[in-house]
């Protein structure tokens, strides 16, 4: 799960808040430590400070923000899921963990059954509950598309499902580009 930009933006401020007064602190400490303010002054000044209910309240109301802000950070997540390297199945008997490889060459395997593709490149997108499955493929002349793609596409689909178990939610086809026809030399 990625961080998202509201809670980025709450994490910017609150750090910047908390290095400002961290600062403030900071320098107060050495001002008193080496006497630019005694000790004496500041508790004088701290004493006459009057509060009533308003700076009170306005006072409550900044801790509650700030502990809130802080619980919220505290459970922020920032690491992604394991999925991105592995998919995961369940059974009767526990888990199996089938990595992304293993599926790009089982699509490589089904695709290169086709004498009609040259080339594929394969990219696999996991999801929670299954994948999707994105081919680029070059594709010798002559080849009528709009046949040989559905083909291509359940084949795909079949055989990762039967293999694996795991869900294919989608097979994209993107045609990349077609073969050049080698011309065998004329035997005279």
């Amino acid at each position: 799960m990625k961080v998202k930009l509201i809670d980025r933006l709450l994490l910017t401020v609150y750090t910047l808040i908390i290095i400002f007064a961290s600062a403030l602190i900071l320098v107060a400490s050495i001002a008193i430590g080496i006497d630019v303010f005694s000790l004496d002054a500041v508790n004088a000044s701290l004493s006459n400070l009057q509060l009533n209910w308003k700076h009170v309240l306005i006072a409550a109301l900044i801790s509650l923000l700030f502990l809130t802000v802080s619980i919220k950070l505290l459970f922020l997540r920032t690491r992604p899921k394991a999925l991105s390297s592995s998919l995961l199945r369940n059974t009767e008997l526990g888990a199996i963990r089938v990595s992304v490889t293993a599926l790009e060459i089982m699509a490589q395997k089904a695709v290169r059954s086709f004498d009609e593709v040259k080339d594929v490149k394969i990219n696999i997108l996991t999801q929670e509950d299954g994948i999707k499955i994105q081919l680029k493929l070059l594709m010798m002349p002559e080849v009528v598309l709009p046949d040989i793609s559905p083909s291509i596409q359940q084949k795909v689909q079949e055989y990762i499902q039967s293999y694996s178990g795991i869900l294919v939610k989608e097979v994209f086809i993107y045609i990349d580009n077609l073969t050049a026809t080698q011309q065998r030399p004329k035997v005279q």
